[in-house]
């Protein structure tokens, strides 16, 4: 009876190993880089509840920087969706006006929702 091949195979399995372990260290060094802005001016979200009153959002509105846009959310799962919506979206700030935004927004930020979104209470 003929002894297997232990080297060929031995080698052959080292090498795997080497090649899985190189690409593991690519991919964790590429995981690692720091996240480069390129984006350009801020960009800014008004989360408005629905009990949010109207002068309270133009008061958030004007006070923001950047381009800014107004969103209206129906209720407290809706501002809840809306809130993680513009984080995808990339803005750059969001603030939350009413209290079902205010909750939104606060909770989104403990999740750390949203790659460099600042997310911002308006006052009562």
């Amino acid at each position: 009876m003929t002894p297997p091949h232990l080297h060929r195979s031995s080698s052959m399995l080292a090498r795997s190993a080497l090649v899985a372990l190189v690409l593991t260290g690519c991919a964790g060094a590429a995981a690692s880089q720091q996240h480069v802005d390129v984006s350009g001016p801020q960009r800014t979200a008004v989360l408005a509840g629905a009990d949010a009153p109207s002068p309270a959002v133009t008061a958030a509105a004007q006070r923001a920087e950047g381009t800014v846009i107004v969103r209206r959310a129906d209720g407290t799962f809706d501002a809840q969706a809306e809130a993680t919506r513009l984080a995808a979206e990339g803005y750059d700030t969001v603030v939350g006006v009413g209290a079902q935004a205010r909750a939104a927004v606060t909770q989104a930020a403990a999740g750390e929702v949203g790659d460099g979104t600042s997310w911002q209470t308006a006052s009562r």
